[in-house]
């Protein structure tokens, strides 16, 4: 597979970089993209910007250290089509839990509402009806099958006020009444993948990293939040499912460090710390040593030499063919996403206040929060940041 720097409409299952995505997003009424500037580069440099700062009413300490937040990669999150894929998202969650849908398959379901809105951001359709229908067609994607009228049931008591409400008690003519909209969502969703059902999953091959890494149960815990929030936003769109389980595990792990000199180096320069070697302990190895083979055709089955451990102090990912802009890019959007959603409008409070269940991890966004002003202050102030 290749990044999709300009791709057919047959061939929307590539990876897309980032900035083709926004050209997507941002193309007139007729349908034109500008997609010219984004057709030239490489995945790897496109992240290397610089700082600017993001003003927020909130005090808390995720408000704070989103000032480290960059305007590129805020300028998708902030587009209306992706703040109602977010939203759409949150929705397919809350409907997902309620049906006992595992995780793969609401994270497909989700994967299918940001290429809905990617490729036509200004669609009629219901966000509910398309939450709904994404979800109806990951479970066939992902052979976790429930009946339609069952999906409608869950779906009208969720946007409804009785959603404790027994499923079966839904009458027969409000299901009928759903049914025609979610039908024409599904077509929708169908056109927008180009009926194009090949997926990769990040899970399974996050566990395994786990295991050979040899990391603490709550840093695989951690990890887990981080790579199943990933798909609230479109980094499994930019990215194949190893650059997501290796970004969500090295995350993670730096969140554990309790001293500076025990970050990654990557790290510390993809949110703009300056590099001081007498804060960097064992990291001090050169840059000229680090793979820089892009992970746009890599795989870790294809890697030339899988490891039998992995030593997080390393730059370990390389082994599986992955590069380390890749991992600085998703380890900055990733971030950044946890500041943005809990201090931006599409999570007003009264959104999270309805749709708790659905939510991205709240504790995961505090953290990451006064993790990064702990990483801004380090240099004077070595203190955990987990304290």
């Amino acid at each position: 597979m290749s990044v999709a720097d300009g791709v057919p409409g047959n061939n929307r299952h590539v990876f897309m970089t980032r900035s083709y995505i926004v050209s997507l997003l941002n193309r007139d009424r007729n349908g034109n993209s500008s997609i010219s500037n984004s057709r030239s580069g490489s995945r790897t440099g496109r992240d290397r910007n610089g700082m600017q700062t993001h003003h927020s009413q909130s005090s808390t300490a995720a408000a704070a250290a989103a000032t480290a937040v960059s305007s590129d990669r805020h300028e998708i999150f902030d587009h209306p089509a992706m703040a109602t894929a977010a939203k759409s998202c949150v929705f397919i969650k809350k409907l997902a839990l309620t049906l006992c849908f595992p995780a793969r398959t609401i994270n497909t379901a989700q994967l299918l509402a940001h290429r809905a809105y990617i490729f036509q951001a200004n669609n009629s359709i219901n966000i509910t009806e398309l939450a709904t229908a994404c979800l109806f067609v990951a479970a066939k994607m992902e052979e976790t099958i429930k009946k339609l009228r069952d999906v409608l049931a869950h779906s009208y008591l969720i946007s409804s006020t009785q959603p404790k409400a027994d499923p079966q008690t839904v009458p027969a003519s409000v299901i009928d009444k759903m049914r025609p909209g979610v039908l024409i969502a599904e077509q929708f969703v169908l056109n927008a993948i180009s009926f194009d059902f090949r997926t990769t999953h990040p899970h399974l091959l996050y566990v395994k990293m786990a295991k050979l890494a040899g990391v603490s149960q709550a840093t695989v815990s951690a990890g887990w939040l981080i790579l199943v929030d990933s798909y609230f936003t479109t980094l499994p769109i930019q990215y194949p499912s190893a650059v997501i389980a290796a970004g969500s595990l090295c995350l993670a792990w730096n969140l554990d460090c309790s001293s500076p000199q025990d970050i990654s180096r990557f790290v510390r320069v993809a949110f703009g710390i300056s590099d001081n070697s007498a804060l960097l302990g064992r990291r001090t190895e050169s840059l000229d040593r680090r793979s820089r083979s892009s992970t746009l055709d890599s795989y870790p089955e294809q890697a030339s030499r899988p490891p039998r451990k992995i030593k997080m102090t390393e730059d370990w990912w390389n082994d599986f063919g992955i590069s380390t802009d890749d991992m600085q890019s998703f380890v900055r959007q990733i971030a950044d996403f946890y500041l943005l959603f809990f201090n931006s409008t599409v999570a007003s409070a009264e959104f999270i206040e309805k749709n708790k269940a659905g939510l991205p991890s709240s504790d995961m966004s505090r953290r990451i929060g006064q993790w990064r002003m702990w990483l801004q202050n380090s240099s004077t102030t070595p203190v955990s940041p987990k304290t």
